[in-house]
């Protein structure tokens, strides 16, 4: 899963180089995270919660 948005939405970018992956919901590039649904909920609402404040500044 994306370590920045929680995605599942990922592939790799060159399949001989394992660690490059790139998120197709919020275009992170680099290596991805394995955990299960409550982790994945948990980043989602933490990048979320980021935008909102970007959005504000």
């Amino acid at each position: 899963m994306c370590p920045r948005c929680g995605s599942k939405n990922v592939k790799w970018i060159i399949p001989q180089n394992w660690s490059q992956w790139v998120c197709y919901d919020c275009d992170y590039t680099g290596p991805i995270i394995e955990g299960n649904q409550d982790l994945s909920d948990e980043i989602h609402e933490n990048y979320l919660e980021s935008l909102k404040k970007e959005d504000n500044d």
